[in-house]
């Protein structure tokens, strides 16, 4: 029987461990809606609709109810009471409803030490002495945490940038590319459960061709 020399037990070897360093380091790319856990993404997708035409025009400028979410015009009065009674039940029961999926702190574990490559909205939290972003979340829409509330906690990410950039203007998104780490984060733009390390940003395009270079 011919023995395999150790030189090449050594060299196949190496080649396994750089095979699998090189498969655990490419990003997946995801979707903000995959961070959620199953429950909340069905307890928001839940949410109701707000009857528009219901609304004063003091409220419709605001896009809010004062005293919330109003029934729609066509439902009864038996129909309200049956609705408000489920509420009061499930609250009662310990249920979740919608609006605990709104400040979700709930994470998909199977992300923890995951490298993922993720688009999103820059919003800045520190700058350095040459007023770069070297701190800041990342949101899936423009104005999260500024002109509009912020989104779940398990919907924002926080990232630390240390070498910093220059933010020419918070409507640009970014492709972020790093490693998900299942940890929060509290400042008082919003609340993150999770942070991202060794990222690296893009700036976001239609197409991976069209990306400009990675900054620097």
């Amino acid at each position: 029987m011919q023995r395999t020399p150790p030189l090449m037990l050594l060299l196949l070897l190496c080649s396994i461990i750089a095979t699998s360093a090189l498969a655990n380091s490419q990003a997946t790319t995801v979707e903000w809606i995959d961070l959620l856990p199953e429950e909340d993404l069905r307890l928001l997708e839940s949410i109701p609709q707000v009857d528009h035409e219901a609304l004063s025009d003091d409220e419709l400028a605001q896009d809010t109810a004062p005293s919330g979410l109003k029934p729609a015009q066509n439902s009864s009065a038996f129909e309200d009471e049956v609705a408000n009674a489920v509420g009061v039940a499930r609250q009662q029961a310990g249920e979740r409803s919608w609006r605990d999926a709104l400040v979700s702190t709930r994470v998909r574990s199977e992300f923890n030490n995951k490298r993922i490559r993720l688009a999103g909205y820059i919003v800045p939290i520190e700058y350095d002495q040459q007023q770069r972003v070297i701190e800041f979340f990342l949101v899936p829409y423009f104005g999260a945490c500024i002109h509009v509330p912020p989104p779940p906690p398990n919907q924002i990410i926080y990232v630390k940038y240390p070498k910093g950039f220059q933010l020419q203007e918070l409507f640009i998104p970014f492709w972020a590319e790093g490693t998900v780490v299942l940890e929060t984060q509290e400042n008082e733009l919003g609340h993150s459960s999770y942070s991202m390390r060794d990222v690296a940003l893009t700036e976001y395009q239609e197409t991976a061709t069209e990306e400009s270079e990675y900054l620097n």
